[in-house]
């Protein structure tokens, strides 16, 4: 393993560290994933499983968000 992969590595793990911990929101991590590949920083390997580990995170969240606004529309129509 070249030093570059072992620093993308302790990059991908520092920043699911940081979202666990709750220190950097899901959105943060992801942005701040997209900066450190652009930058050559997180190799693209790492840069897709950290994602895809981000995204399975992120997806509970939009359901949700799609269950309150469904059930705010059927509320306001047995209201009428």
């Amino acid at each position: 393993m070249t030093i570059l992969e072992k620093k993308s590595e302790r990059k991908k793990k520092a920043l699911i560290g940081l979202v666990q911990t709750g220190e950097y929101s899901i959105a943060f991590a992801m942005m701040e994933a997209e900066r450190l590949n652009d930058e050559g920083k997180l190799l693209d390997n790492d840069y897709e499983e950290l994602l895809e580990y981000l995204e399975s995170l992120l997806t509970p969240v939009e359901e949700e968000h799609e269950k309150i606004a469904e059930n705010e529309e059927t509320n306001v129509e047995s209201e009428e």
